[in-house]
């Protein structure tokens, strides 16, 4: 979401979804960027109705839509030690004037091979877990998520 400050109106700007996976290389995260396509109109109108309240509204729908994908995403997980499921987490929302984000991943200190076990789609895995395990909730979420997040922003303005 972006705030234009010349206007000081609030739009939904192009979705970009990133999943990071949390093996850390020289450079940073590696980085899965996802495009998703979303029908804006429900979203900019409630952002637009909702002024100087859209800003931490839009906060609050995406950490829930993120919430939402996590929890998916755990069911599918692959499990040996528990440690790459426990390792899944949504950061709070980061908020400034003009932006809203919120970044959810696996891996980190106790599960730095996070990354592969997301990517080897050759690895057999027990049961309902498989690889891709934040990408496809992801994917399958961008159905309705439109709907979703607009659904929170109207409650906000109750």
């Amino acid at each position: 979401i972006r705030r234009a400050p010349e206007t000081d109106t609030v739009a939904m700007a192009t979705p970009r979804f990133e999943v990071f996976t949390g093996a850390k290389r020289i450079q940073g995260p590696v980085r899965h960027l996802l495009g998703l396509e979303l029908d804006m109109g429900p979203l900019n109108e409630a952002l637009a109705a909702l002024g100087a309240a859209a800003i931490p509204a839009a906060a609050k729908a995406f950490y829930q839509e993120a919430e939402r994908i996590m929890t998916a995403s755990k069911e599918i997980v692959p499990v040996d030690t528990g440690a790459l499921r426990a390792s899944g987490h949504v950061q709070l929302p980061e908020v400034s004037a003009l932006n809203v984000s919120v970044t959810l991943g696996y891996g980190g200190p106790a599960a730095p091979y996070s990354v592969y076990v997301h990517e080897n789609t050759m690895a057999r895995h027990k049961e309902g877990q498989q690889a891709k395990f934040l990408e496809r909730p992801m994917l399958e979420a961008a159905e309705g998520m439109e709907a979703r997040l607009a659904d929170v922003l109207r409650a906000e303005m109750e």
